[in-house]
């Protein structure tokens, strides 16, 4: 039995965006907000903060990983502001945590929220994920959804 082009998918109605202090995060974020926009979408932006990422002193100091939440925290509020800026009606944030991001990203939070697309960058030097290309590529492979993996 062939699939008729008329059962496919032409619009998300939820888009999930990983994001995080990158160059790389920001090109996911201004995807997201993009594909939103032209779908009349729902998005929501999401940072994992990945405590391996912390030193062992941070991790076992508790005003550190705090202070590292409301930096984040912040950080997903301004990208908020962006996204209502543009014009994307409905946008929440959620602050997660986990081992690797693009696991939580894809394995938890996109189930969760039932997105149906998640974007994210392709490869991140600086901020929270220094391997994001590893996370991409596990996020391509893995997850439940479509998947764009955003690229400047």
């Amino acid at each position: 039995m062939a699939l008729e082009l008329s059962d496919i998918q032409t619009a998300y109605q939820h888009v999930l965006v990983g994001v995080d202090e990158s160059e790389q995060g920001q090109v996911a974020l201004a995807s997201a907000v993009h594909q939103a926009l032209e779908d009349q979408a729902k998005l929501t932006i999401a940072t994992v903060l990945e405590l391996g990422d912390l030193s062992t002193t941070d991790v076992l100091s508790l005003s550190a990983v705090n202070k590292r939440r409301e930096d984040l925290e912040k950080n997903l509020q301004a990208y908020k502001a962006y996204a209502i800026e543009q014009g994307v009606t409905e946008v929440e944030t959620v602050l997660a945590d986990g081992a690797k991001a693009g696991e939580v990203l894809a394995m938890e939070l996109a189930p969760e929220i039932k997105a149906d697309l998640l974007i994210v960058g392709a490869h991140s030097k600086q901020g929270m994920w220094p391997s994001l290309g590893s996370q991409a590529v596990y996020i391509a492979r893995h997850a439940k959804i479509s998947s764009l993996i955003a690229r400047r």
